[in-house]
């Protein structure tokens, strides 16, 4: 596994599962953008990615990803993975409901030295406001 792997798969336990956000500045430049991001009043950086990640843990609950695939290309990494969740606050307008779903994700980032100077996604947003109950 790689240093650049290891990374990724560090960030995820130890940040997007936890919701501690203490290690941003040292993951992410200080030019770091996330193109995936919610728009918010938030500047590109760490205090971005401190704040997608505050968003998810004040809306959802029992956050787990399970990195399934990971593709390296000279300074960028492709994953796949799954992650689950608990409802707990409103989510893209819906009100709480204490449902759980889980969903594919792919994500990619590009590498400036060892940390992530931008990041994006393709989400299934649908399937969880399916699998919540929000749309049919």
């Amino acid at each position: 596994m790689s240093q650049r792997e290891q990374l990724i798969r560090g960030i995820y336990r130890t940040m997007f599962e936890t919701g501690d956000v203490t290690l941003a500045d040292r993951i992410v430049t200080p030019g770091f953008v996330d193109h995936a991001a919610p728009p918010a009043p938030v500047p590109a950086g760490p205090d971005q990615l401190r704040a997608v990640v505050t968003y998810l843990h004040s809306v959802l609950t029992d956050i787990r990803y399970e990195i399934e695939d990971v593709l390296h290309d000279g300074d960028r990494l492709a994953y796949r993975t799954t992650m689950s969740a608990t409802q707990t606050g409103e989510l893209f307008g819906f009100p709480p409901n204490g449902r759980g779903f889980c969903t594919t994700q792919i994500h990619i980032v590009r590498f400036d030295g060892d940390r992530i100077a931008e990041h994006w996604a393709c989400r299934d947003d649908l399937g969880a406001l399916r699998q919540l109950g929000h749309i049919a």
